[in-house]
């Protein structure tokens, strides 16, 4: 939820807090809303504890992973025959302070990484670090009845803890989209959910919209919708 029922109610003049459960289910909807908007799964608040998540290894200097706004540990396989809980610790670099480690989180062109910037976006190895590549999750078998054929799919090489999502807090121009949006939704309510409503300054009919049209203008300006992709090569 990117405001508190007391902003929201700022934004609707209301002074009672017996609608507070009601406005708070408003804004959580608002705020998931948003979140698909912009196609962010992880949302733009990041939790407070770091949570552990397994990647396909790219066998390559850059490893790409969820939006997150910090990293905690990295820890990769070794070898094919590892067991599945069997993860080596990777020395976790902080840019200027570290000495030879092994792995860095940046954001922005993996050509021109940005090492100051969140979310980061993805991992690179270190110039002095233990190893060169990180592990390849890709795997291929023989299968399938004559002529039999190779077929590949990916496992999991590559442990990261993060606290994953956009960033520590939530972004000023987040938090006015998910009270404009909420004040809406509120202001529809109070008319029986109608799909159009008569403006007495205007003398015409309002139309609803699932997203309004400003803060579209908001998320899309700003930059935060991401484009869908397809998967990484």
């Amino acid at each position: 939820m990117y405001a508190t029922a007391s902003e929201l109610r700022g934004q609707i003049d209301k002074t009672s807090t017996a609608d507070d459960t009601v406005l708070e289910n408003i804004l959580r909807a608002a705020s998931r809303t948003i979140d698909r908007f912009c196609n962010r799964r992880d949302g733009f608040l990041a939790p407070a504890a770091a949570s552990a998540r397994y990647f396909v290894g790219s066998g390559d200097t850059i490893q790409w992973i969820n939006e997150c706004a910090s990293v905690s540990a990295v820890a990769v396989k070794d070898s094919p025959s590892d067991d599945e809980d069997d993860y080596t610790s990777w020395t976790l670099g902080t840019v200027g302070s570290t000495t030879d480690a092994d792995v860095f989180p940046a954001s922005g062109d993996p050509e021109v990484p940005d090492y100051n910037s969140t979310p980061y976006t993805f991992l690179v190895i270190g110039s002095n670090a233990a190893y060169s590549l990180f592990p390849s999750g890709s795997f291929t078998t023989r299968g399938g009845f004559r002529p039999a054929g190779n077929r590949t799919r990916g496992v999991p090489t590559v442990c990261i803890e993060a606290r994953w999502g956009y960033a520590i807090t939530v972004p000023d121009d987040i938090r006015e989209a998910a009270i404009m949006q909420s004040a809406r939704w509120y202001k529809r309510l109070q008319s029986a959910m109608a799909d159009t409503l008569a403006s007495t300054e205007l003398g015409t009919l309002l139309y609803r919209q699932s997203i309004d049209p400003d803060i579209k203008l908001i998320l899309q300006e700003g930059r935060y919708v991401k484009p869908p992709v397809g998967r990484r090569r």
